[in-house]
């Protein structure tokens, strides 16, 4: 039962539209609060979210089956994006709320965000001589699970010991449990064949789409009001 709603269209794109829409109205209500660097990029971090959930479902709306190569290469550009949208953070944050995007913190954020992509297949093929899916997901998760706790000394030593490193670190909360409940779905999927853990992917899923950029504004230093 739930593993049939989790591939259906009322879960993506359908829920997935919804935490986009949810994650909008939180950046809507709290944007004017916050400096505008961290408005707009959690504006485009709506739409990039919304984006993926379009365009990576099995039956993308008003264009249907992706041909050929793009019904691989646009999903992976999409991983590829969606742990760069929180990586390129540890880079542009500062203590007084604004964000700024030096060329070197895109370059320092690709670079972190080719690592996992490019060890889980290793690790799938060469280790665990796998072809499975599932696996490959499982393995990815954990790998980026494990990357943003050895990334918290890095994370310190870009942002120092202020508000930055302090909004960062609600963050690193917020992916580790987005990707931490994506590894315990995985294992009730594939070691314990339980279909429960189709329900439970669907939390961190809503995570995923809706949640970083309602908490980017949620957490960020409060901007000086004039008078």
């Amino acid at each position: 039962m739930f593993e049939a709603f989790y591939q259906s269209a009322w879960q993506h794109p359908g829920l997935l539209f919804a935490a986009c829409a949810l994650g909008a109205v939180v950046v809507f209500l709290r944007g004017g609060m916050v400096h505008m660097t961290v408005r707009h990029y959690a504006i485009a971090l709506v739409v990039l979210a919304a984006l993926d959930a379009w365009l990576t479902s099995t039956d993308i709306p008003l264009i249907g089956t992706l041909p050929g190569v793009l019904a691989t290469a646009i999903p992976v550009a999409f991983v590829i994006l969606g742990d760069l949208r929180y990586l390129l953070l540890a880079e542009v944050m500062t203590d007084s709320g604004e964000l700024r995007f030096p060329a070197a913190a895109f370059a320092r954020a690709m670079a972190w965000s080719l690592l996992v992509p490019v060890l889980a297949q290793l690790v799938v093929r060469f280790v665990l001589n796998s072809s499975e899916g599932r696996v490959l997901f499982l393995t990815y998760e954990t790998l980026f699970f494990a990357l943003i706790l050895a990334r918290l000394p890095y994370t310190r030593a870009r942002l120092g010991e202020g508000a930055a490193l302090r909004w960062h670190r609600t963050l690193d909360a917020l992916a580790l449990g987005w990707y931490g409940t994506w590894i315990l779905a995985d294992v009730l999927i594939l070691g314990l064949d339980l279909d429960v853990g189709y329900l439970a992917r669907v939390v961190p899923n809503v995570l995923y789409y809706g949640a970083l950029p309602a908490v980017l504004v949620r957490a960020a230093p409060p901007q000086p009001t004039t008078p």
